[in-house]
């Protein structure tokens, strides 16, 4: 049986679960181990394993985390999830002939049986239920030596990073979320009504906290110690982003301070999402894809009209068809003369003569059917600089993060001062105006954008929203007046699944 379309309640509710529920859980963890590459997240058919036994070592207990990042890939990486996040936004718009529920999210007349809402839903708690199991059992893995104990203690650490991760996309797509910090093992635990925001961040925050006391500052490489796990900067830079999102921007500013001077910005713009280039001294968290295993990112090749993947020589192709999602008209416009980020974030296309813009921000040209070798970046460092700078507010010294940022924009060395490209409090805008339009350009196609625009003020995000609506549906996908989208859609509907077979104790959010 697969898990895909039915919710984790529904399952429980047809008896899947029961007895066997830690079996299905602990089944999909099993990896193989690796190198000092970042393919330790690769997972192998291996069989199932008496669940009694799964957690008798630290060496089973890294394994386990492992799959949970692998778990990671199907969320982050697929055109369901990016749908529900940067083409929600003003950066990206839908063709309209799409598939319905994909144009339905873009054009915020999604409904509560939309699917890809069923998807994120379930996916996410599939993984709080797995990194639960994990954390229930870690601690009661014997060892015989402080290196044994330092891994249960990091895997802990790197468990509820991934799980406070998976919480934080739930608790800002649906608001108020079922809160399980156990494992569902039967029906009778599987019901759990929604948790206020405010709880669902206070569990956010708290493994957070834990996460940054268990976690090193970096890894070695070799087996256990692969770089691109979770590190302890790691978890300080997306509490500083939860922390951000919550309005409380002094404790963000005062995490965030941590991260300052750790990592460093790339010379070239271009070489971020390069494929092949694997956390980089300006990477701080990424979701891993190898196409070594078979476990390549395939999600680009959607961003690719065929014509153009076949010019370009790229073996696994590109989309046939109007491209499912495209650079929006605004977000074409919005790079100065000389920002480098605009020619590395999308390019041009013939479409039977008519000049046409796509994603182009993640080619990999070697990419062929087991997906492309590039990973998605989560965390990077450019991002703690803007968020930092957005955290303390306007200022010298703020200005001067979002020039270093600005700065190898234009191909310059960031720590230089520069007055052709340096912005300060005499520049056009008000200094939030000056952030967040900074951050669209760093961060155009890259997930952040939907999350930025729900952190600003409602009157300010609506208005932004129906004027993309404006702009780019008018006289496209409505012949007279194009729908004005209400408050009420900056969160997403409750699954209606979730509704039903919890016999309403999980509610809908208003308006919905």
């Amino acid at each position: 049986m697969k898990i895909n379309r039915y919710n984790l309640i529904g399952l429980l509710k047809q008896g899947f679960f029961k007895s066997q529920i830690i079996i299905l859980c602990c089944s999909v963890l099993l990896i193989s181990t690796s190198s000092c590459s970042d393919d330790f997240i690769d997972v192998a058919p291996d069989d199932r394993i008496d669940t009694g036994a799964f957690f008798s070592n630290s060496d089973e207990l890294v394994f386990a985390v492992n799959g949970v990042y692998a778990s990671q890939r199907g969320i982050y990486g697929g055109l369901n999830f990016y749908n529900l996040q940067e083409t929600r936004s003003d950066n990206v718009k839908n063709n309209g002939a799409d598939q319905k529920e994909r144009t339905e999210n873009d054009t915020f007349e999604e409904t509560p049986g939309n699917l890809l809402l069923v998807d994120a839903w379930v996916k996410n708690y599939i993984l709080i239920n797995n990194a639960n199991t994990i954390l229930a059992r870690a601690s009661d893995i014997p060892f015989d030596n402080s290196v044994e104990e330092g891994l249960i203690n990091r895997s802990i650490g790197e468990t509820r990073f991934i799980r406070a991760m998976a919480y934080f996309t739930l608790v800002t797509m649906y608001g108020d979320v079922p809160l399980r910090l156990e494992p569902t093992t039967d029906f009778d635990d599987a019901i759990l009504p929604r948790s206020s925001i405010a709880d669902v961040y206070a569990a956010i925050v708290a493994d957070l906290d834990t996460a940054i006391s268990l976690l090193p500052n970096s890894y070695t490489g070799g087996t256990f110690n692969e770089v691109g796990r979770v590190t302890k900067f790691a978890a300080q830079t997306l509490l500083g982003k939860v922390l951000l999102q919550m309005g409380n921007k002094g404790e963000a500013s005062s995490v965030l301070q941590n991260v300052i001077g750790k990592y460093s910005l790339l010379a070239n713009y271009a070489d971020i999402h390069a494929a092949g280039n694997d956390n980089t001294a300006e990477s701080i968290f990424e979701i891993t894809f190898n196409p070594s295993n078979q476990t390549g990112l395939g999600l680009n090749n959607l961003f690719i009209p065929a014509s153009e993947a076949s010019r370009l020589g790229i073996a696994a192709g590109g989309f046939s068809g109007v491209l499912p999602c495209a650079p929006s008209i605004d977000v074409t416009n919005i790079y100065e003369v000389g920002d480098l980020r605009a020619a590395a974030s999308f390019s041009s296309w013939d479409n039977n003569g008519n000049m046409e813009n796509y994603i182009s921000k993640f080619i990999d040209i070697a990419a062929a059917g087991a997906g492309s070798n590039i990973n998605l970046v989560y965390l990077r460092y450019a991002d703690v600089l803007l968020m930092k700078a957005e955290a303390d507010g306007e200022s010298v010294a703020s200005y001067e993060l979002i020039n270093q940022v600005r700065r190898r924009a234009f191909g310059q060395d960031p720590g230089t001062a520069d007055p052709a490209i340096d912005i300060s409090a005499a520049s056009p805008g008000t200094f939030l105006e000056k952030v967040m339009l900074e951050r669209r350009r760093e961060f155009a196609f890259e997930g952040h954008r939907w999350m930025d625009l729900i952190r600003l003020p409602d009157s300010e995000a609506l208005a932004i929203i129906n004027a993309h609506m404006v702009a780019e549906y008018s006289g496209v996908l409505y012949g007279g007046g194009v729908p004005v989208v209400e408050a009420y859609r900056l969160i997403y509907p409750i699954p209606q699944t979730e509704i039903e077979v919890s016999n309403g104790v999980v509610t809908q959010n208003p308006g919905h």
